[in-house]
């Protein structure tokens, strides 16, 4: 899965280096993802041959964004099989990653995973998010959840005062965008723009709401 061009394509894109951990640490984790996704449903079966370009290199696209670098605690609201929970805490060994799903296989399998891969820096939260007391992080992200407006409404107590929001979405965002300003007037996104490396044209964006005020 992490082969020379994958991390080739990580260097050119994303200006991040994988060091031989990373790596080793990428493999224990395909062999472990596929197997268990034979008997449980993380992801389409159709999906796992193109898992580096449409979720792993997905996931790690934030790198786009200039300010991940500054944030430490980060809260990924629905992360389902680990997309971008475990691949971050994979990545970013110095940041603190809490896992949110309310589905108890999916908690299962990132439960397995962490302690097959040691990692450490991930933290697991089994429970629907709005029903969790603050956890003051300074990132919420979101990726295949649902509309802008829902998930932020919902995760939006445990930004820390300047915690920021970002979720992943296709190119079409105009009219979730439009909508959430019916309710937040003034708010402010940035949209960043990327392709996945697939053979057809595949875009998606990163968008941050920067501000409401």
């Amino acid at each position: 899965m992490i082969n020379k061009k994958n991390i080739e394509i990580i260097k050119k894109e994303l200006n991040f280096e994988l060091n031989r951990e990373i790596i080793e640490k990428f493999e224990l984790w395909y062999k472990i993802f596929v197997q268990y996704n034979e008997h449980t449903n993380l992801m389409s079966l159709n999906d796992t041959g193109v898992i580096f370009e449409k979720h792993v290199f997905d996931s790690l696209s934030i790198l786009k964004w200039d300010e991940f670098k500054d944030i430490d605690k980060i809260l990924d609201v629905g992360t389902g099989g680990g997309f971008p929970s475990v691949i971050f805490a994979i990545c970013f060994s110095e940041k603190k990653i809490i896992a949110n799903d309310s589905r108890i296989k999916k908690i299962n399998f990132i439960k397995k995973i962490k302690e097959i891969l040691n990692l450490n820096n991930l933290e697991i939260l089994y429970s629907r998010i709005e029903n969790v007391p603050s956890l003051n992080v300074d990132l919420i992200v979101s990726r295949a959840v649902g509309k802008i407006e829902d998930v932020f409404e919902y995760s939006k107590k445990h930004l820390s005062k300047k915690g920021k929001f970002l979720i992943y979405k296709s190119k079409t965002v105009d009219d979730e965008i439009n909508n959430f300003k019916k309710k937040y007037e003034n708010a402010k996104f940035k949209i960043i723009p990327y392709n996945l490396p697939l053979k057809e044209n595949f875009e998606r964006n990163l968008v941050v709401l920067e501000s409401l005020n």
